[in-house]
């Protein structure tokens, strides 16, 4: 008779799914040392994206305050109301670092209309002024650049795309491709009045974001290019109505912002009269924004600028003109000569005439005749007065496009 026995069931024998320990010591230093490579790789990247969301944060947040303070407290006392109108541009006003292929660009002048120049690698001045990322400086800050970089306010440097130039006027545009950067508004340069107190923002010495005050000490300073006198940017830009500040521009300011109590846009400042042993004389000129403003756009719609052009050869009034018309002291321009069929002639105007008034405007001098000539459109037919023998006559003259090569 067989004999049962009761016996424990066996347990179930179990696969490891561990790997050796050796193995498992490998895997773990080549995921330590990837994910090391990889922090390294990526952290001045991520570091650098930190800082500049910060700055652009801050810069913003300024000036969004600023602004908004400056729009509710018209009447701010003068020392606060600066404070705030520099922290809601500054941000707008950008530094231009060029390497040029020729020396240029920096127009300083002595008294005695000698210039001074920097060489290779130049820093200017720009203004950004339309959200899709158009700067305004002047053209010879840009003048035979190589390459082009733009430092924003917060210190990101990026590419600039020179859009179009205008070498008369001085005015260039640039376009960079970014974001979160701060704009300014263009103001009206023809309210402006002496003795309004400004600020002129910039770049002097490669110092970023500059900011002096002064007020407005002149208005159109047509005279300006003849203070140039014997600089070659006297034969390059033709005369029109500078804006006259004591506010210090400097080396480097060339292309930056001159702001009115409003924190608008009033001018672009480009030279200034050194003292004789290079400091600041307190006399600066800027470009008035209702000329630059022109320029820029039509840089921006058409790729070129037109002005106007009758083609006359003329002269300051002698003190015969002077007392034939009964005047006091000289005011007009004297024609004594003509381009070839020019608009000037075909209209009938003559050798000796004297131009006396332009459409609404009274002529002052033959500079202050080109610069409202020049800012007439062409195709524009305008009534001008001039002083002929004895007698006063009116003429129309069409106005034809200034060729390229004047």
């Amino acid at each position: 008779m067989s004999e049962c026995r009761n016996r424990a069931p066996e347990k179930p024998e179990y696969v490891s799914q561990k790997g050796s320990p050796l193995l498992n010591r490998v895997m773990f230093i080549l995921m330590f040392l990837l994910f090391v490579g990889v922090t390294i790789a990526f952290t001045p990247q991520i570091a650098q994206q930190i800082a500049y969301s910060w700055n652009i944060g801050i810069e913003q947040a300024k000036a969004k305050v600023a602004r908004q303070f400056l729009e509710d407290n018209p009447l701010t006392g003068m020392k606060q109301r600066t404070a705030f109108v520099a922290n809601a541009v500054a941000p707008s006003v950008v530094g231009i670092h060029v390497i040029a292929s020729k020396p240029s660009n920096e127009y300083s002048f002595m008294p005695d209309g000698r210039g001074t120049e920097s060489t290779g690698f130049d820093i200017g001045s720009g203004v950004i002024v339309d959200t899709r990322g158009y700067i305004v400086t002047n053209e010879h800050v840009v003048r035979g650049a190589l390459e082009i970089r733009v430092q924003l306010s917060d210190g990101r440097i990026v590419n600039g795309e020179l859009i179009g130039q205008d070498r008369a006027m001085d005015i260039a545009v640039l376009r960079i491709d970014a974001s979160d950067f701060q704009t300014i508004d263009w103001g009206d340069s023809q309210q402006v009045a002496v003795g309004e107190r400004v600020l002129a923002i910039g770049n002097p010495f490669r110092l970023q974001q500059t900011i002096t005050s002064g007020i407005i000490s002149a208005m159109e300073r047509h005279d300006a290019v003849q203070i140039m006198g014997g600089v070659r940017r006297a034969a390059e830009v033709f005369p029109h109505a500078y804006l006259q500040t004591d506010a210090a521009i400097n080396p480097g300011n060339s292309g930056g912002a001159l702001v009115d109590m409003n924190g608008k846009l009033i001018g672009i400042c480009t030279a200034n009269i050194s003292t004789e042993h290079g400091g600041n004389s307190g006399i600066g000129f800027a470009i008035p924004s209702s000329m630059a403003k022109s320029v820029y756009d039509q840089i921006v719609s058409q790729g070129e600028v037109r002005r106007g052009w009758i083609g006359v050869q003329t002269e300051d009034l002698v003190w015969y003109d002077v007392q034939q018309m009964g005047q006091e002291r000289p005011r007009g321009a004297a024609i004594v000569g003509f381009v070839p069929r020019s608009p000037a002639r075909a209209a009938g105007l003559q050798r000796g005439d004297i131009i006396r008034r332009w459409g609404e405007t009274d002529i002052t001098s033959p500079l202050h005749l080109t610069h409202v000539v020049t800012l007439t459109t062409p195709g524009t037919v305008v009534p001008v007065e001039v002083f002929r023998r004895g007698e006063n006559l009116t003429i129309d003259v069409t106005v034809g496009t200034r060729p390229v090569n004047l």
